[in-house]
């Protein structure tokens, strides 16, 4: 069955939502929304927590977002208001809330973090989008997810996340992992690295997509080199590219 990709090349994406860390926080609700409300698709990051469920956050640990010394992997959803982000009113969302509030009016890139237990997390994110009507695909930097992924859901639109540390990078690199997606999340930072020219050119129908994109050099790399690129915007901070307006 010919899967539809075209939805991923239409317009960037933007990285935890469309968040400027200070009143809208990154993997937030709020984040999610204004996505939508400008049109964006979304990427986000999903973790297990101690009561196998499954929850919209980056970090390993609560320490930079919530200020609290405690593990994703350790909480419990019963009480998720209590983790705060940055501050703000804003707290840890589940998977469910976001599938709920985007209802596919964007598309949705998921990233499954590095796990333990990938054929658990696999098994309850695909059975929550199994009713879910609306564009996704899934993509990990863990390559047990990955080729769990492409074993048992060949139908799903999968990417094969690249970092720029070189041993993460070439660990995907040396175990071909191109040739088990449909597109390469590559890290930007890494620019026109050979070994990835030589895969586009090679493999023509592969997408790539650039991470993550913030500042205007970046942004100019990215549209020259690869088909899309997945951005963040900091209001704080003077280089980033600036909040986008409105495109729907």
């Amino acid at each position: 069955m010919e899967k539809n990709t075209s939805w991923l090349t239409e317009k960037p994406v933007a990285h935890r939502g469309l968040h400027d860390n200070i009143t809208i926080p990154e993997n937030s609700l709020a984040a999610y929304k204004n996505a939508v409300e400008h049109g964006y698709p979304i990427e986000f990051d999903i973790h297990l927590t101690n009561d196998n469920k499954l929850v919209l956050h980056h970090d390993s640990t609560l320490l930079r977002t919530c200020g609290m010394k405690a593990r994703i992997k350790n909480i419990d959803t019963n009480n998720l208001e209590k983790y705060k982000l940055f501050k703000t009113d804003e707290h840890i969302p589940t998977f469910d809330q976001i599938l709920e509030v985007v209802d596919g009016k964007v598309g949705l890139i998921i990233e499954i973090k590095k796990t333990s237990r990938p054929a658990t997390v696999c098994k309850l994110v695909m059975e929550r989008l199994k009713t879910y009507k609306g564009n996704y695909c899934i993509e990990s930097f863990d390559l047990n997810v990955v080729n769990y992924m492409h074993r048992h859901y060949p139908e799903v639109i999968l990417g094969q996340l690249y970092d720029y540390i070189p041993w993460q990078r070439f660990a995907a690199l040396s175990a071909l992992q191109h040739l088990k997606v449909d597109f390469m999340a590559v890290c930007i930072l890494n620019g026109e690295y050979k070994r990835y020219m030589n895969i586009k050119k090679n493999h023509p129908n592969l997408l790539f997509i650039a991470w993550t994109v913030r500042t205007k050099e970046q942004q100019e790399l990215a549209k020259r080199i690869y088909h899309n690129y997945i951005f963040e915007c900091n209001i704080k901070n003077p280089s980033y590219i600036e909040m986008p307006t409105i495109t729907k």
